[in-house]
């Protein structure tokens, strides 16, 4: 049975090396590859499954908040040297492990068990993974994302398009059901 929460803390040791030595080795960074994959299968699953919808967004957006913050993670320590953020991106990607190691309990739970613990919570940690994901870098940018989900620019206009049209009739029948029930009493 695979855990994130296991993952998470091989990391953490491999970061604790990185911050003691100064030095981030970047052939170890294939230590993550395992948690990104499984993050990604988790992902369609959780989709697939037959929560209700709302479980189902917020089990959905913990495990993409984790996926996104670790792939980011590891873009950035891949180039640190470079940028010469050596020490400071291994730093800072430790102190995303609290967060990180948080929500994997919450994903360890729903993914291996079946085992929902509280939605607000989970709902709770999740904004603040992506929240502190984003303050350090560690999460994708908006245009990564789409590319990678192979969602083109004009699929994305056409949804909005789409939604606006979708959400201005959905409003009309609205009125119109107010307007009958008035006239009807």
């Amino acid at each position: 049975m695979y855990s994130y929460k296991q993952d998470i803390i091989q990391i953490q040791s491999m970061l604790n090396g990185f911050v003691k030595t100064k030095v981030i080795d970047v052939k170890q960074l294939t230590k993550m590859d395992s948690l990104i994959k499984q993050s990604e299968q988790d992902q369609i699953r959780t989709l697939n499954s037959s929560l209700p919808l709302d479980t189902q967004r917020t089990m959905f957006g913990a495990v993409r908040n984790l996926n996104t913050s670790i792939k980011g993670m590891k873009e950035r320590l891949k180039t640190a040297s470079v940028r010469h953020e050596n020490p400071t991106t291994a730093e800072q990607a430790l102190e995303m492990m609290e967060i990180l190691s948080n929500v994997a309990y919450c994903i360890d739970a729903f993914t291996n068990e079946r085992r929902i613990t509280d939605v607000k919570d989970i709902e709770k940690l999740s904004r603040i993974l992506y929240r502190k994901a984003k303050s350090f870098g560690f999460s994708e940018d908006q245009q990564t994302q789409l590319r990678d989900a192979g969602i083109t620019e004009s699929q994305v206009e056409s949804f909005i398009d789409h939604f606006d049209n979708n959400l201005s009739q959905e409003l009309d029948i609205e009125e119109e059901v107010q307007s009958n029930r008035e006239s009807s009493n």
